[in-house]
């Protein structure tokens, strides 16, 4: 539990930081997924790439849970958009807007964050961190507070906090059933890969031709 106070404090930081800041979310979200990456790849050696070189050469232990965390996603993603968000639509889910610049450099630092920041830095910290292992119970109880605790990095509003909950059972799924983060990490930068890809291609091709 000590390898927690810093992170949840960083979050806590962060949090507050983004009600009182809004316009300066694209810069918080780098620098709170570049605080946690730091914090638990150099302090706590938490992500081997050796370690996940060896799981990419695995079928049946790695990739075929990655493929079902991943439609996970997808399915998780669609009922968020295409369920709660028109049946909701008069109410504000309060999550929170990346605003960058619309030029070329602030888009490719927005690509890395969403694609490989974002993905690493919450499955090391709202999967592997806090969920430890030991009775269902308490498996249970901290998978549903890691749930909440990812959501609240996202928005701030109780429909927004739910909508990213829903977000975040696939991989937590994943990662309790196969205690393995690196298939987690990898479904979940594929998603985000897969969600981010079109609109960020999109977006430099308009600036390039502009």
């Amino acid at each position: 539990m000590r390898r927690l106070y810093i992170p949840l404090a960083w979050e806590l930081l962060f949090v507050v930081s983004t009600i009182i800041m809004p316009k300066q979310s694209f810069h918080l979200f780098f620098i709170f997924y570049l605080g946690l990456l730091i914090y638990y790849y150099y302090f706590h050696k938490q992500f081997s790439f050796r370690k996940f070189s060896r799981n990419l050469k695995r079928i049946k232990r790695f990739w075929i849970p990655v493929i079902i965390t991943f439609f996970g996603l997808l399915i998780a993603s669609q009922i968020k958009n295409r369920l709660i968000l028109p049946n909701f639509y008069a109410v504000k889910d309060g999550t929170i807007s990346i605003i960058t610049r619309n030029d070329i450099i602030p888009t490719i630092f927005y690509a890395m964050m969403m694609i490989i920041m974002k993905p690493v830095a919450e499955e090391l910290f709202f999967r592997k961190a806090i969920i430890s292992f030991g009775s269902r119970k308490k498996v249970f109880l901290l998978s549903v507070a890691s749930l909440i605790l990812c959501a609240v990095s996202r928005a701030h509003g109780l429909l927004g906090i739910a909508e990213w909950m829903l977000m975040g059972i696939p991989v937590t799924i994943a990662y309790v059933v196969t205690r393995n983060i690196y298939i987690s990490v990898m479904a979940h930068v594929a998603f985000e890969f897969y969600d981010n890809i079109y609109s960020i291609v999109y977006a430099i091709g308009r600036i390039l031709n502009r």
